[in-house]
């Protein structure tokens, strides 16, 4: 009885896991069918990437600026134990590490938690409070209304404050060595831009733009699926942001796997 229970169980889950992945890739599908609408909204879109880019830029550079000072002085510091003077080269380790990896993963997760977050949380008062429903009377369907705007809002955003925080990051690596390591500046910046490529900047903003989109499909799916009142509202946001942050560190992996195999990127 006991193996019964466990095996309806397990099927149970199953079963939901495979509903919830339809529903994830059908609102995907939706999304897409309704970009090519006549009805397609500009207005919502330029002032969604409003929201999303101009509100979110101060805290996404405040995160990359002291970013880039820590890694220069922790750097410097793992270097001159190694060999006294050669934390010169600290702009070379802290540009690359900037561009190819810190800024993009650090700016998406910080959109994730405040962008993310505020969607899921707009979509589910929406749902619960019926809002949703009284579009459908309206003829106007919930996916090109709310989640569509949003959901090109994060790619052209998200990319867009990427490599704006690549390049404070490194800058902010310039004045620790200027000011604290006694290092000139224009050699610390000099030695980044030697080993920054083109194909650097170009993977940070293939990364921003994925995970963009990635934070957005599943803040707009939960926000979607939210039921139970204030409660509901909660547990959906949490649930959203756990889910984007995952999505995000698991991608950036296969990201860097995949890049690996193209010299472009390296």
């Amino acid at each position: 009885m006991e193996n019964f229970s466990l095996r309806k169980s397990i099927f149970g889950k199953l079963e939901s896991f495979f509903i919830n992945a339809n529903e994830f890739c059908m609102l995907i599908v939706d999304i897409f069918k309704c970009t090519f609408r006549k009805s397609f909204s500009f207005k919502q879109l330029s002032d969604q990437i409003v929201r999303m880019g101009v509100e979110s830029f101060l805290v996404c550079m405040v995160t990359s600026f002291f970013t880039g000072m820590v890694m220069a002085l922790q750097i410097a510091v793992v270097l001159d134990t190694v060999l006294m003077g050669i934390s010169q080269y600290v702009g070379s380790m802290v540009g690359k590490a900037m561009v190819k990896e810190l800024s993009p993963i650090l700016v998406a997760l910080v959109f994730a938690g405040r962008i993310g977050s505020s969607i899921t949380a707009e979509i589910g008062t929406m749902k619960v409070s019926e809002q949703l429903d009284a579009l459908k009377t309206l003829y106007t369907s919930p996916v090109e209304y709310v989640a569509v705007p949003r959901f090109w809002a994060g790619i052209i955003a998200l990319p867009m404050l990427t490599v704006t925080a690549d390049i404070v990051g490194v800058l902010g690596g310039a004045i620790v060595s200027q000011f604290v390591l006694n290092n000139d500046a224009l050699i610390y910046l000099e030695r980044a831009i030697e080993v920054i490529s083109l194909g650097d900047f170009i993977g940070s903003i293939i990364k921003g733009t994925i995970f963009g989109a990635e934070t957005m499909i599943i803040s707009c799916f939960f926000g979607f699926r939210t039921q139970g009142g204030a409660e509901g509202v909660g547990r959906a946001t949490t649930t959203s942001v756990v889910w984007s942050f995952m999505f995000i560190l698991v991608s950036d992996y296969l990201l860097i796997t995949l890049f690996n195999y193209f010299p472009f990127f390296r």
